[in-house]
């Protein structure tokens, strides 16, 4: 049995997608990001950086086995079952090379593009705005490009690359426009595939149910969204 836990976000999402698609025993706990419950002393104890998702692994036979970043879940949960990352030399390392473009570069440049986008002052320059959205835009012509001759990232096979990637880029429309994302031809293509599969759906639905559990943003209080964000120099 895993126990996840769980919010709304893009990193929580490839979670779901992969505990669905490798058919494991899961559960689910939604962790209330907008209502503090991360800064909580008993979710410091799973997670010292205060961030989800966090899965706990309570089926190993030296006990039970908590584990952040999501990144890393993936890889573990992937090795855990023998699936989701090639075991050929050449086609590993292209799959952890592509899961390390989410790392550094999808996930961090479409996270400050949406934060900056919804969250900055009015009267904030819209330096960090264009900045995030440039890097956001560059790095999806990348993998636009990487996916013109390919089903997935690595190859014809699902791989994690494919599942850390996906949860980013499924809503691009929402976050550029419909005629900017409309230009990512091949990724539009790839997230439509996906979108289909019996355990992206299942995964997505199972999240939804659980982000209907949380506080929404606009409900938040204000001292708890300054820690969130790091404003004020609330830590």
């Amino acid at each position: 049995m895993i126990d996840l836990y769980a919010s709304g976000s893009p990193n929580v999402a490839r979670v779901f997608i992969a505990l669905e698609e490798l058919g494991l025993e899961y559960r689910a706990f939604p962790v209330d990001i907008f209502a503090g419950q991360q800064f909580e002393d008993w979710f410091g104890t799973l997670n010292p950086n205060r961030k989800v998702p966090v899965i706990v692994d309570r089926g190993r036979p030296d006990g039970p086995y908590a584990l952040f970043e999501s990144a890393a879940i993936l890889m573990y949960l992937a090795e855990k079952c023998g699936k989701l990352i090639p075991s050929g030399n050449r086609e590993r390392y292209d799959t952890i090379q592509w899961l390390m473009v989410q790392v550094t570069t999808v996930g961090p440049m479409m996270g400050q593009f949406v934060h900056f986008s919804r969250y900055a002052p009015e009267d904030l320059p819209s330096y960090p705005v264009d900045r995030y959205r440039t890097q956001a835009q560059r790095v999806l012509r990348v993998m636009d490009q990487r996916l013109e001759e390919r089903s997935y990232l690595v190859g014809d096979d699902l791989t994690v690359a494919d599942i850390a990637l996906f949860p980013w880029c499924r809503n691009l429309s929402l976050h550029f426009g419909e005629k900017e994302a409309k230009a990512f031809t091949n990724v539009t293509r790839w997230c439509e595939e996906l979108t289909t599969r019996p355990s992206v759906i299942r995964a997505l639905l199972a999240q939804d149910v659980m982000r209907q559990k949380s506080t929404k943003p606009e409900d938040a209080e204000p001292r708890v969204l300054d820690r969130l964000f790091g404003r004020n120099t609330v830590t």
